[in-house]
């Protein structure tokens, strides 16, 4: 779940459909997994994935800094009893809320970005990451056992059809029997994705390269 916010505006366009889920998803490990291992599915009523895009640039003051948001996470976590973990998680992009009221001031943004500024924003994202192309977000760990215990986990983040290995650290409680919360913060970089930042006037006001990312997951056990 990262994306490219354009702190400069335009006219929204229409935005394409696009498939339920990634086309490589491993459905099949999921639908009928191992009997003895335990299969949770993400709670997306109850996850959430903020994203900071931040304004950069000598006339960042006349820009907007932006909170992007999904609550539309989807996957699966199972957990073998020989203490394996695999995780398949993905969010479709069209779907990012842009700049919720709530999300803005709970993250203590200052500029007031107008009803028009955002639509155009989330245009210029969905165009920037060729949302139409690439129309998913998608993060896989193959051996997220050390999640269990704080360590870190090594994760393929993918992205504008880009797959970076990065480690995260998260922090992993069980509230009760069936259900897992996982919650952590990362960065990334856009140009890791091949995604050129935003940027207006010879770059004098600009998006920058860097997109903080907080989470908290839920899980239910199926």
């Amino acid at each position: 779940m990262a994306s490219t916010v354009l702190v400069a505006c335009s006219v929204p366009r229409e935005e394409s459909t696009a498939p339920q889920r990634p086309a490589d998803f491993p459905s099949a490990i999921y639908a009928d997994p191992d009997p003895q291992s335990s299969l949770y599915q993400l709670d997306s009523a109850s996850s959430i994935v903020r994203i900071k895009v931040l304004r950069g640039g000598a006339m960042a003051k006349f820009g907007h800094d932006h909170i992007v948001a999904s609550r539309d996470l989807q996957g699966y976590l199972l957990l073998g009893d020989d203490n394996s973990c695999r995780a398949d998680f993905y969010a479709p992009l069209n779907q990012l809320i842009v700049d919720d009221p709530v999300l803005r001031n709970q993250a203590k943004l200052v500029t007031s970005p107008s009803e028009k500024d955002i639509a155009g924003t989330k245009t210029n994202m969905l165009i920037s990451l060729q949302a139409v192309e690439f129309p998913f977000v998608q993060l896989q760990s193959l051996d997220c056992a050390g999640a269990m215990d704080g360590q870190p986990v090594a994760t393929s983040i993918g992205l504008h059809g880009v797959f970076q290995e990065q480690q995260l650290t998260m922090t992993v409680t069980q509230p009760d029997a069936d259900g897992i919360i996982i919650s952590g913060s990362f960065a990334i970089l856009q140009t890791d994705f091949g995604i050129e930042p935003f940027s207006v006037f010879n770059g004098l006001l600009k998006v920058e390269d860097r997109l903080e990312i907080s989470y908290q997951l839920v899980a239910r056990r199926q």
